[in-house]
């Protein structure tokens, strides 16, 4: 890579471990901070004024070995004035310059090319006045004869022409005055003067007195400069607006809209007819003046009709001559001032619906050019930052700031962090965005603040289009839940549920919005962060329904909770009780019988007690010692789950196969020398025949327990379906339960296979009369005793638990009964009461028509309100386990923006997401580089 400027080569030495530059000068030991040449170069000059003079030479044949070859050769003999023309351009992330000479030769004008070479250094106007005069000195050419300068309107051109002016050439000290327009984006100086004159030209020493030199602004620059100004103003912005408004959304009567009869009328009583706007398609009716209008004449007609006179009705004023209405309308289609309105009209709206090119964007092709190539180098950015959101991958690495750079295979690899790696993976097949990385331009977009406004770019999309699918649907309900993160933040996932689609692609979504960090859990607080969680994504809450929530008494609160405070702010949001949660209730509130307690108390026991690695081998080397002899596919025993009751069917499960082995284990653990074996015995004596009787029931109990539970967590569930199945789940126990004592006989021989396991025989406890913390019947046969004790008493306190717990939402669905059974009842007046406000009478004869219908067609209606209930509260949960692999303790400081932002990208890889879209939304805001199409 060429060096820009040989001060740091000739005079210092860089040590990057500490970032500073030591001076080699003899007898300087100065060191400092960075290696930036115009700090090394002003300590120079400064300090070492000698070495300084050497560094100007070295500077000077630097730049005169770069000067092109291809210019054409030969001084300018005889010409007495000359006029320069002096641009920069970059191409392909190099800055070149051209400078060109235009003069009269013969009589004749001739421009002549003098230089297009590479800019090695800042573009300021001290560089640029040393590159004119090499090329001068190169030509022979004399300041004297330069009588202007043409360029464009940047700060540094400008600098560069003042400094032809200045008194002296030396000791000026550098001006920060770089080009900053990006590639051709122009600075206006707000100077209204297009003609610059300049004092006399004062040269150095060497050059004599020359004519005045002045500076002349590009006209091309100026007027694209003025065209620029107008169209960012916005009164301008705004009349464009509400032309194109009037053009195309102009309000338009309905057919069976009632036109007022008009005072000037009422003698004929003539009224405006509907028929005048499907004839005339250029007429429009305005309901506020009462009378007619050329949609197209009143924007763009100026004056017409004969000597240019002043436009009356029709375009001024409204038109309310019905009697001659149609002579009028047919002589104003002839005029010629609305044929050529109609023709302004045509252009105007295609030029915004074909997405014609600006008149800048027309004036300057360069640009546009250089916006797609922006986009296409920006695009794969975003595609990389897509994609590690959407397979939920941590973007960062250990060391993933500053350039990003191509290195050999022979070269250590450093961990820069998935996006960097992805994208220098992506780089290797586009050569184009590998030029864009390698580049020595400064915006590069991929620091972690553009990362961040992706993310929430992208993020902002998809809730958008979520939030447009809710209010169209007019009907929705609210799901949230609440957890707490890595961070030790409480986090509200806020969900909604809604039925999206129409005729038979119809079907009902539920969707995640966002994470908001709560600071209190109090009922009131909890709902006020609802509310405005809602109003904050655009929803409108009056269309709410629904609340589904667990049951937590700040949630459900009969009147300080959650959903009491949300439904005084939206009276018709039933609150449903989470149906999973219900069913979880009932689970565990029915195996607070002691028998079934202890047995469930003694499997987690076990598995606390075999979960270290030295006892776990041992239970996997016994299995694997009998795997030929039993078929299972567990490996070892699990752990209750403490919150979820149903999933612990997998544990009891699980223990029920590796029975066996786990008592050659334990048998194993006894003959060790150390305190384990205590602890080995004791777990072996508490497995009596209580326990055998009772894993065998709950494990046929928790059998029927959870296919309910995972059918209750579908999206695509109603309410009423939730019903039905809690129904048929509690008529198939209590057949269980009428055949109880054949059922109970499978149950005791299995418990029996596993008492020989144990060498013991099921027997009865000790019976007492004075026993009160457990049955004590006066049974003699064991099987009997536990079908009593133990078995009987488990079911029914199941079976009403299941009953109690699903009674609310048997409540919630009695209005919508009569939907489904055609009987009309008065829990159906008491949903019109609740939901609408019309004539009974009219709602029970559309019922009754309904009915007949469905009779007909075999089907059952799909009620928009009845499936936007909400059943459960999965969705939140499920956010939960994307919260726990995205905020891990490696990324705890994440922001709640990010957060959402990669949460939105992770959950709803559904909805499609182009990186064009990602890069529209990022363009809404000023951005370095210019990529808005």
């Amino acid at each position: 890579m060429v060096k820009r400027n040989p001060v740091e080569r000739l005079y210092f030495k860089y040590n990057a471990a500490i970032n500073k530059s030591q001076c080699l000068v003899e007898g300087c030991s100065t060191n400092l901070v960075g290696k930036h040449a115009a700090n090394l170069e002003r300590h120079i000059q400064k300090i070492h004024p000698e070495q300084y003079e050497l560094l100007a030479v070295e500077k000077k044949s630097q730049t005169s070995s770069k000067v092109s070859k291809t210019t054409r050769q030969g001084p300018l003999d005889g010409i007495v004035e000359v006029r320069k023309k002096i641009d920069c351009v970059t191409r392909l992330n190099r800055s070149i310059n051209g400078i060109n000479c235009k003069f009269i030769n013969d009589s004749k004008i001739k421009i002549v090319t003098l230089r297009m070479a590479e800019l090695l250094d800042r573009h300021t106007g001290h560089y640029l006045k040393q590159q004119v005069l090499l090329v001068m000195e190169r030509y022979k050419m004399s300041p004297a004869q330069i009588y202007s300068i043409i360029c464009d309107n940047a700060r540094n051109m400008v600098k560069m022409v003042d400094l032809f002016n200045e008194n002296s050439e030396n000791n000026v000290e550098p001006v920060d005055d770089t080009d900053e327009e990006n590639i051709s984006n122009l600075e206006d100086s707000n100077d209204d003067v297009l003609l610059r004159n300049i004092q006399d030209i004062i040269s150095t020493s060497d050059i004599e007195m020359g004519p005045l030199t002045t500076s002349m602004r590009c006209a091309v620059h100026t007027f694209q400069l003025a065209i620029c100004n107008f169209m960012k103003d916005h009164s301008i912005q705004g009349i464009l607006s509400k032309a194109r408004k009037v053009l195309t959304n102009l309000w338009s009567p309905q057919a069976n809209y009632l036109f007022p009869l008009l005072n000037n009328n009422a003698k004929r009583n003539i009224k405006f007819q509907q028929r005048w706007l499907d004839k005339f398609n250029w007429l429009s009716y305005s309901e506020k003046l009462e009378g007619a209008f050329c949609k197209y004449c009143v924007v763009f007609a100026k004056s017409g009709g004969k000597g240019s006179q002043a436009l009356g009705s029709r375009v001024k004023h409204a038109f309310q001559n019905w009697k001659k209405a149609l002579e009028v309308f047919e002589k104003h289609s002839k005029h010629e001032y609305h044929t050529l309105s109609l023709l302004k009209s045509e252009q105007f709206l295609k030029s915004f619906s074909s997405g014609q090119p600006s008149i800048i964007d027309i004036l300057d092709t360069e640009r546009m050019k250089q916006k797609k190539e922006n986009r296409l180098n920006l695009l794969p950015i975003i595609e990389c930052v897509m994609l590690c959101g959407r397979q939920e991958l941590a973007l960062r690495g250990h060391k993933d700031a500053g350039p990003i750079c191509f290195k050999t295979e022979s070269e250590p690899y450093i961990n820069e962090g998935n996006f960097r790696a992805i994208l220098k993976y992506k780089a290797k097949d586009l050569n184009h965005l590998k030029h864009f990385l390698e580049s020595d331009g400064r915006y590069k977009y991929t620091s972690a603040k553009i990362q961040n406004e992706i993310i929430s770019s992208a993020g902002d999309i998809l809730l958008e289009k979520i939030v447009k699918e809710v209010n169209s649907a007019k009907c929705f309900s609210v799901l949230a839940d609440e957890t707490t993160d890595i961070s030790v933040k409480e986090q509200l996932a806020l969900c909604v549920r809604y039925v999206v689609g129409s005729d038979e692609n119809v079907f009902v979504c539920e969707r995640f919005l966002k994470y908001i960090e709560i600071y209190s859990l109090t009922g009131k607080d909890i709902a006020s962060t609802i509310v405005n969680g809602l109003n904050s994504c655009g929803i409108d809450c009056s269309n709410m329904y629904g609340q589904g929530y667990d049951g937590a008494s700040n949630m459900s609160g009969r009147f300080k909770g959650t959903q009491k405070i949300v439904r005084e702010t939206c009276p018709k949001a039933l609150y449903v009780h989470c149906a999973a949660h219900s069913l979880n209730l009932a689970v565990s509130t029915s195996c607070d019988i002691q028998a079934i307690r202890n047995s469930l108390g003694l499997v987690e026991k076990m598995y606390c007690f075999l979960n270290t690695p030295k006892r776990k081998n041992v239970l996997l080397s016994v299995r694997k010692c009998h795997e030929s002899d039993m078929d299972t596919r567990s490996k070892s025993i699990k752990h209750l789950c403490a919150t979820r009751w149903v999933e612990r069917y997998t544990a009891i499960n699980d223990f029920v196969e590796l029975f066996p082995y786990v008592i050659q284990t334990l048998e194993k653990i006894c003959e060790w020398n150390d305190t384990t074996l205590t602890d080995a015995n004791i777990l072996m004596k508490a497995m009596d025949s209580e326990f055998l009787i009772s894993l065998q029931v709950i494990k046929v109990l928790f059998s029927y327990g959870l296919p309910l539970c995972k059918l209750l967590q579908k999206v695509n569930l109603d309410l009423k379906e939730a019903v039905d199945l809690a129904e048929v789940t509690v008529a198939t126990i209590q057949r269980l339960r009428g055949n109880i004592t054949e059922e109970f006989k499978q149950l005791f021989k299995e418990a029996e296979k596993m008492a020989n396991i144990l060498d013991i025989t099921i027997s009865i406890k000790r019976l007492s009369k004075k026993c009160t913390k457990r049955a004590n019947p006066s049974i003699n046969d064991p099987e009997e005793y536990y079908r009593v004790t133990i078995a009987i008493p488990y079911i029914d306190s199941f079976i009403q638990q299941l009953n109690e717990r699903f009674l609310c939402h048997k409540n919630v669905l009695k209005g919508f009964q009569c939907l489904f059974s055609g009987t009309y009842s008065d829990d159906f007046d008491e949903l019109l009461q609740f939901y609408l406000d019309t004539d009974k009478q009219i709602v029970k004869a559309e019922l009754n028509l309904w009915h007949a219908v469905l009779n007909n067609n075999g089907q059952h209606p799909k009620i928009q309100i009845l499936c936007s209930l909400p059943v459960s509260t999965a969705t939140p949960e499920r956010t939960f386990s994307c919260l726990k692999r995205l905020k891990t303790y490696l990324r705890n400081t994440m922001t709640e923006t990010r957060l959402n932002g990669l949460t939105m990208l992770a959950v709803h890889t559904d909805i499609p997401l182009s990186a064009e879209e990602v890069l529209d939304e990022l363009a809404k805001k000023p951005r370095k580089l210019d990529f808005v199409l």
